[in-house]
């Protein structure tokens, strides 16, 4: 009780300090970044390149207020000329008997301020400021607070991850609008900790939003959204600069329209589980042969999102466990014809296959497999699972590992042979469904893939950065940062590695993935060109219960009988024969 009660006092002395040194121009909120010594004000973007004549206001707790070398009292106006990202005011300051001695800048991005001591275990009870370019005198806002994210969560990491719950006074749920999304209690802060250009993740995700079909119940269901919207932001916590964010909403049961769990009847009806972790249950080649616990909401490299094991302490894992088994008995069978008839039942087949086409486009080799959502709409009307990519930071050859790289992993010029998940891997490999979604990859070539359209979407996100002086800001604090590998942090130098990338990647997949399966001549089972005893050791070897891809697979059934077995063998010895 005493640490909480420490804890609470320091959280509201270090927010009273914080406040003290704010100062208001024209009633938008200015922040004053303790390190560097800067007031950050966000203001309309169409201030900027004109002079703004603005009333400056401030409290009781500073005095003498000098700026570019104007005293200006409380309430006085000050005109401060041609408005540019990154350009600086200077100002001096006393605050009791210290004085500061610092600048003005100004940004059109929202200003997030936290203040706290937060940790991943639990959430802290806290106070918030959104400050929008649009509006003044911003609410300070009750909120909980805790750090997310595994990888980027660990004691070694700076810039972190936040998860927002605004809370009304009697600490209850309070939702809140920001940015003209949603208007929701839970909100999350993605730090692109690892992301050399910061904004893969964000717009990444704006371009799932706007290619990806929608799922299939969304033909009867309105306002259906498969993926998450945010705003770029720029944060403080505890009255220091941290950087940029991307403050999005978060993937739950309101964005897809869910069928709510029905607590009177314990019935579950939608369903939300996402796979954290690469495995052999997470790829869906081998479901693990662990029962799902009924007790936690982890299992085998899922969780389970919706509905909530805190709020009703039960489990329900049979959907996702169900489409696992199907993937995985269908993948052992020779015979793909029920992998064909049934893969629609168990999975969204069109949003599947759009991302196939979106990760191999983004080469996001980290959601291969893992970093997926898994959504049942209604399990009690169809178990089909609906898909949503989440954290896509690693994309676009982005270096995530700069201690122990190998460029091979992220050049543009690779195959899509890192993706792992065996339905859409079975699907790709089977005519019937390459040859639409060749056809389906080539349509978007012309719209949302189109490579100047994607290299001008990511370019046009740096740019904002650079002309609000976000960009630069994010630079001075994170450059040489063990966050990124000590590294220098420049995103002007980032884009145009990522736009040659894009250019190259996009070439290669045009030339050589999307395309029809190469035609094999009957009995080369190897697939070297010839037919020859080595072919014969092939098939017996695969009857013999060894491992093949799907090419070799169905290259051995040589009579097209659909099975592999000693007629295949004699099949081939006649051809060699003559």
């Amino acid at each position: 009780m005493k640490r909480q009660l420490l804890l609470a006092m320091t959280i509201v002395l270090t927010a009273m300090a914080s406040m003290a040194q704010v100062l208001h121009i024209d009633g938008h909120r200015a922040p004053l970044d303790t390190v560097s010594h800067t007031w950050l004000c966000s203001i309309p973007q169409s201030l900027f390149g004109n002079d703004f004549d603005a009333q400056v206001t401030y409290g009781e707790e500073l005095s003498e207020v000098v700026i570019d070398g104007v005293a200006v009292a409380s309430g006085e106006v000050f005109t401060f000329d041609g408005i540019e990202g990154g350009k600086q005011y200077t100002v001096t300051a006393h605050m009791g008997d210290s004085l500061i001695t610092g600048s003005i800048t100004f940004t059109w991005l929202p200003i997030v301020e936290l203040f706290g001591n937060f940790n991943s275990d639990r959430y802290v009870y806290t106070e918030i400021f959104i400050s929008e370019p649009d509006s003044v005198f911003p609410e300070l806002m009750k909120a909980k607070i805790k750090h997310r994210g595994y990888a980027t969560d660990q004691t070694r990491k700076h810039k972190r991850n936040y998860r927002i719950k605004f809370v009304a006074d009697d600490s209850t749920k309070m939702n809140r609008r920001f940015f003209g999304l949603r208007n929701d209690n839970t909100w999350l802060l993605d730090a692109g900790q690892m992301d050399f250009l910061r904004v893969r993740n964000r717009v990444s995700t704006d371009l799932w939003l706007d290619m990806s079909r929608k799922p299939l119940y969304a033909d009867t269901v309105a306002n259906v959204r498969n993926g998450s919207r945010g705003q770029m932001v720029e944060v403080f916590l505890n009255g220091e600069y941290r950087g940029i964010y991307n403050m999005c909403e978060p993937i739950d049961r309101k964005q897809l329209k869910l069928v709510r769990y029905e607590p009177e009847t314990k019935t579950f009806h939608g369903q939300i589980w996402d796979a954290l972790i690469s495995n052999t249950n997470v790829m869906m080649s081998q479901l693990d042969s662990t029962r799902p616990p009924r007790g936690l909401p982890t299992w085998a490299g899922f969780r389970a999102k919706y509905p909530d094991y805190n709020e009703i302490r039960r489990l329900d894992w049979t959907t996702l466990v169900d489409a696992i088994q199907f993937s995985d008995y269908s993948d052992k069978m020779t015979d793909r014809q029920m992998f064909i008839d049934s893969v629609g039942y168990y999975f969204d087949v069109p949003v599947m296959q759009d991302y196939f086409i979106f990760i191999a486009a983004l080469q996001a080799i980290d959601n291969g497999a893992r970093n997926i959502y898994y959504s049942c709409y209604d399990k009690a009307e169809h178990p089909r699972l609906t898909m949503t990519p989440w954290d896509l930071d690693i994309c676009l050859g982005q270096n995530y590992s700069p201690g122990a790289n190998n460029p091979e992993l992220i050049k543009p010029e690779r195959d899509v042979d890192w993706i792992s998940l065996v339905p859409m891997v079975n699907m790709w490999n089977l005519e019937i469904f390459r040859t639409p979604m060749i056809e389906r990859y080539k349509e978007l070539r012309k719209t949302w893939l189109d490579t100047d359209n994607l290299v001008n979407r990511y370019r046009t996100a740096i740019d904002e950065l650079e002309s609000c002086g976000a960009a630069g800001r994010e630079e001075d604090r994170w450059s040489g940062d063990t966050d990124l590998a000590k590294k220098d942090l420049d995103l002007s130098a980032e884009m145009d590695y990522v736009e040659d990338w894009i250019r190259r990647h996009m070439d290669y997949l045009d030339e050589h993935v999307f395309i029809p399966l190469p035609e094999f001549v009957t009995g080369d089972v190897n697939g070297d060109g010839e037919v020859n005893i080595a072919d014969v050791n092939a098939v017996i070897d695969i009857i013999l219960g060894g491992s093949a891809d799907e090419g070799t697979m169905q290259r051995a059934d040589v009579n097209s009988d659909g099975e592999i077995n000693i007629a295949d063998v004699n099949t081939i010895m006649d051809i060699i024969l003559g």
